[in-house]
């Protein structure tokens, strides 16, 4: 346990969405991730973010605070606040 959050005890999470970024793999978005501090955190993330229909690669740098979401078209920012919101952290933008 690393601090508060009831998903893993962490801090609660925000993140900012970035403008998609096209490459060969397919879409790439960024998410810049605040008080994201542990391995627990980025795994709920980027489980919760990888069931969303069409992505095909998550990587999380806690480090970095950033989520980097690989997909097949631009992801829709409600359904990834969604997403983000059911690993029980905030999606901010």
């Amino acid at each position: 346990m690393c601090g508060t959050d009831t998903a893993c005890g962490c801090s609660t999470t925000t993140a900012t969405n970035s403008t998609p970024t096209t490459e060969a793999g397919g879409v790439q978005q960024v998410y810049q991730v605040t008080g994201m501090t542990c391995d627990g955190c980025a795994s709920r993330v980027s489980k919760q973010l990888a069931e969303i229909d069409g992505v095909s690669d998550v990587s999380v740098d806690v480090a970095a605070g950033a989520v980097t979401v690989i997909s097949v078209a631009p992801l829709d920012t409600n359904t990834v606040k969604a997403s983000v919101a059911q690993a029980g952290y905030q999606l901010r933008g």
